[in-house]
Formats: structure tokens, C-alpha cells, sequence
């Protein structure tokens, strides 16, 4: 028993019940099993955390290089850490300012800032104003869409490109190897550079070997000269944080004629930036070529918020309104593409049609003359035809067809319009020939839009889409139709006129029951009896 249980003399501790509960504590508590005591992990250390930005740095995606930034801004406040965190901030800003210009993003200022960091700080690389002269100066481009230098300031950085290139050049040749942000910018510089052609990939990065297993590069080697959709999903496959890789996956799709897996890729990369001039650029590009019209237009008029002056978004405009039928907003959008000075010759052609439209065809004769001057195509001298016919000019419509005509014979309105004026005129056997080769072209275009609605209804197009490019297509057909039965008789007329009466016969039997034709048709057949 333990000395402490004793009941003999004075020394009595304490009954004996009460002792042996307590030893059975006591060796209750021996047998549990000890708490381990959690100790917190040490806060990391600046050179611990500017390492991990510089890992970022590498990791690539714009979130990362966005994280980088903010993680070195943060480190400028540690004496001991500044200098190379305040570094990091000016490389990591001049690389998010060049990745934002080629995937066409709204600029974030990033450029600015890391001038601005580089005038307040001292014992950084020397190298580093001239690779911030170099980001200021290449071009918007890189993500599949050049855009049209529409400023003073872009047409500058044009200028200063010009004249640097070969220095530049020369220095970022040797600033590849030693530093992330003067390898990034050796292949922005030389991705797309015409000097630099006749090199293969491998010869194009071999001044970049040190960073060459770093996603940072590997981005940029998979968008260079074409993007390489299947180095973009492997980069998104190993990390998803590379959403920018999904708007390089939809302008190749784009490009293949997958409209459906376009607007998805482009979609998924909206969710992720809604500053996006280029891409809701491209959302409204595929949404025209897929004639939904009106998101189309919504989509542009995202990216004109953005970028008043984008003048390919001005021009899709005009398209997307004139298309809706709403010829006095196209009007007023042609007016602003001409006051900003570009697509003049185009704006004029889109003007003219849509007054024309609107049977204002005196105006619309003077826009289409001065589109001619710009234009060399076989869309404007067909408008101008129209609009001469509608003017009661048939020598100037009749010259204006047989134009357009000898610049795309395969145009069967442009014939058909042709043909109508040479009845017109009574040039017999003109209108015969140039009617009796419209109908073939009618025919054969009837047999190709029927084909296209085949494989509409076989796609994969939602529903919604597949009635609206049907029903697009049933209304062209309706139309080559009444062109087909105007040509007919048109072609008995002349044919009867000409004492062909075998061939006016058979013609005018074609649209003895036309509602339209029909009265004239069965009057040439009673005179041929």
C-alpha cells in the first residue's frame, strides 16, 4: 500500500477508499496516450517569399504573373528585400503589359507602373529601361488578330520599332539567356519578325535554353508563329490557372470551321475577362459568320465601349445593322468609320447600300462612286448598277453589271441583273445568252444552298441556330426562284423576238402557270401556234 493510504498514528493521510481511487487515476492517466504539442510553421521569410514570386514568374499564365507582381510590390517594404523585390515588380509588370498587347486586353497600366517603379528605385539592372523601351514598342498583335494601328501613339511605337530594330535586336540576343523577361521578349520580338523566317523553331529559342522547361516559355513557343492547340491543352491540362490558352484553342477552331467549339472556347475565356476588346471582337465574328445577327452586333458594341476607335468592330457594325434592316443606324455608323479616316472606301459601299435601301438613290450614287475609287472588287460596280437601274440609267447599269460580272462570273445575280437590263435595251440575243447561263447558275446555286440545309439539319448547331440558318437559306432559295421564272420569260421574249419559236415555246410553257408571268407567258404561246 502506498505510504500515502497509511492509517497508523498521527501520519494518517487520508481514507482508504479516497487513496485508492486516487491511484487508479493515477494509473488511468499514465496508459492515455500523450497530446503531441502542434507547433505553428515558421512564417516564411522575405527570401522565401520572393522566391515563390519568382516561381510564378515562371509558372507563366497571366494570373500568375498578376500574383507574382502583387507579391513582390508587397516585398518593397523589407529593406533587406527591396532592391530585388522592387526588380521583380518592374520585370513582372513589363511582362503582364506585353501579355495583355498580345492577347488584345484591355490595358491595365502596367507598363506605366513599372516606369514608374524603375524612376524611383536605383541598383537595378541597366538593362532594364531598354526592355521597357522594347514592351512599349511591339505591336498589339500575337493572339491571332493584328489590330489596325488607329491612334498617334500606335502609329509612334511603329515608328520607334523601325528605327530600333536592329539594336534591339542585337540586345535581346544576349539578354535571353540571362534573365525570363529578356526571353519572353526575344520571342515576342523575333516570333514574327520577317528577318528571322528562314529560322527553325528550335534555332528561334535556342538563345532562351535556360528557361526552356519553364510554362513561362512554353506558352509562348506554342502561340509563335501558329498556335499549337495541343501544347495549349497540355499547359491547361497541367495548369488550369492558363485560361488564356482557351482564346488561342477558339482562334484555331475558328480557323478549322468549328464555329461551335469556337464560341465555347471564347465563351469559357469571357467568364474568366470581360475586358477583352479582341475577343468580343472575335465572339462577334463568329456570331456573323454564324448570322446571329443581333448577338453580333451586341458583341461589337461590347468591344467599341472599350475601344471607340476599333474600326474592324466599327465595320462588322455596319454589316451586323445592315443585315437587322436597320439602314439609318448603319448610315450613322458609316458616318463615324469615315470621320476616323479608315475603311473609307468600304464605309462608302456599306453607306450606299443601305441608302439605296431606303430608295434614297441619288445619295446612294454618290457613296457608291467614291467607294469605286477605293475599292477594286465586284460588289461595288454590282450596287452601282443597281442603283443606275433604279435611276433609269441603263447604259451606266448595263456597263456597271457587265463590270462586276467580268470581275466574279460566278455571281448569278450579277447576271441575272445583267440580263435584265439587255431585255430592257431589246438586245435580243444578249439577254438570251446571259439569261439562258443565269438559269444554269440559278439552278445550280438552288441544288448547293439545298445541300447547305442538309447539313445544317445533320449538325450539331442548337435548334435555334439551325432554324435560323435554314430559314435564312429557304429565303434565298425563294428569291434565285423568282430570278429563275423572270429569266425564263424573259428568255421567251427574246427568243420570240429573234423568230426562235421552238425555243420561245419552250421557255414560255416553263411559266405558263406562274402567277406572276403566267397572263404574258400563255399570250407569246397563242402568237406562236
Amino acid at each position: 500500500m502506498s505510504p500515502f493510504c497509511t492509517e497508523s498514528g498521527s501520519n494518517r493521510s487520508m481514507p482508504r477508499r479516497q487513496c485508492a481511487c486516487l491511484l487508479l487515476l493515477l494509473a488511468a492517466s499514465a496508459c492515455a496516450p500523450r497530446r503531441s504539442v502542434v507547433v505553428p510553421p515558421a512564417a516564411p521569410t522575405p527570401a522565401d517569399r520572393l522566391a515563390s514570386a519568382e516561381a510564378l514568374v515562371r509558372a507563366g499564365c497571366l494570373d500568375c504573373l498578376l500574383a507574382a507582381y502583387g507579391e513582390y510590390d508587397l516585398l518593397r517594404a523589407f529593406p533587406f528585400a527591396k532592391d530585388a523585390a522592387t526588380a521583380g515588380a518592374v520585370r513582372t509588370a513589363a511582362l503582364i503589359a506585353r501579355r495583355e498587347r498580345e492577347l488584345g486586353l484591355a490595358d491595365q497600366g502596367y507598363d506605366e507602373r513599372a516606369r514608374v517603379l524603375l524612376a524611383g528605385a536605383s541598383n537595378l539592372p541597366n538593362w532594364l529601361p531598354t526592355l521597357l523601351d522594347v514592351v512599349e514598342a511591339l505591336p498589339a498583335s500575337g493572339a491571332g488578330m493584328t489590330r489596325t494601328p488607329t491612334s498617334d501613339i500606335e502609329l509612334e511605337r511603329m515608328r520607334v520599332l523601325r528605327l530600333n530594330r536592329d539594336r534591339w535586336r542585337a540586345r535581346l540576343r544576349e539578354l535571353a539567356p540571362i534573365d525570363e523577361l529578356g526571353a519572353y521578349l526575344w520571342l515576342a520580338f523575333t516570333c514574327g519578325a520577317t528577318e528571322t523566317s528562314n529560322l527553325s523553331l528550335d534555332e528561334l529559342f535556342e538563345p532562351v535554353a535556360p528557361f526552356r522547361d519553364t510554362p513561362l516559355i512554353g506558352f509562348k513557343r506554342a502561340t509563335c508563329r501558329a498556335s499549337d492547340t495541343a501544347q495549349l491543352q497540355a499547359l491547361l491540362d497541367r495548369d488550369p490557372r492558363f485560361l488564356e490558352t482557351k482564346y488561342y484553342l477558339g482562334l484555331s477552331a475558328v480557323g478549322a470551321r468549328r464555329l461551335d467549339e469556337a464560341d465555347q472556347r471564347f465563351e469559357e475565356a469571357y467568364a474568366w475577362r470581360e475586358q477583352w476588346p479582341t475577343l468580343t471582337q472575335s465572339i462577334a465574328n463568329v456570331a456573323m459568320t454564324s448570322e446571329e445577327f443581333e448577338r453580333s452586333l451586341a458583341f461589337y458594341d461590347r468591344t467599341l465601349v472599350m475601344e471607340p476607335r476599333a474600326v474592324d468592330a466599327l465595320l462588322g457594325r455596319i454589316r451586323a445593322l445592315t443585315y437587322l434592316g436597320r439602314n439609318e443606324d448603319a448610315i450613322a455608323t458609316t458616318d463615324l468609320l469615315i470621320a476616323l479616316g479608315w475603311y473609307v472606301g468600304d464605309a462608302r459601299y456599306w453607306r450606299a447600300l443601305n441608302e439605296s435601301e431606303l430608295e434614297r438613290n441619288d445619295e446612294a450614287w454618290t457613296d457608291v462612286e467614291a467607294a469605286a475609287k477605293l475599292l477594286v472588287n465586284a460588289d461595288v460596280p454590282k450596287l452601282a448598277g443597281l442603283i443606275a437601274y433604279r435611276r433609269h440609267q441603263l447604259d451606266v447599269s448595263r456597263a456597271k453589271f457587265e463590270e462586276a460580272h467580268a470581275r466574279n462570273a460566278n455571281d448569278c445575280e450579277t447576271r441575272f441583273y445583267l440580263g435584265v437590263v439587255l431585255a430592257e435595251q431589246g438586245v435580243w440575243n444578249r439577254t438570251a445568252e446571259v439569261l439562258v447561263d443565269t438559269g444554269r447558275c440559278l439552278e445550280s446555286a438552288e441544288r448547293g444552298l439545298n445541300d447547305e440545309i442538309a447539313a445544317i439539319r445533320a449538325s450539331t448547331d442548337p435548334p435555334a441556330r439551325q432554324a435560323r440558318k435554314i430559314a435564312r437559306r429557304e429565303q434565298f432559295i425563294a428569291k434565285g426562284r423568282r430570278m429563275l421564272a423572270t429569266s425564263w420569260f424573259d428568255i421567251a421574249v427574246a427568243y420570240y423576238n429573234m423568230s426562235r419559236k421552238t425555243e420561245a415555246r419552250q421557255f414560255a410553257d416553263k411559266v405558263a402557270n406562274d402567277e406572276q408571268f403566267g397572263e404574258r407567258a400563255r399570250g407569246i404561246l397563242s402568237l406562236l401556234k
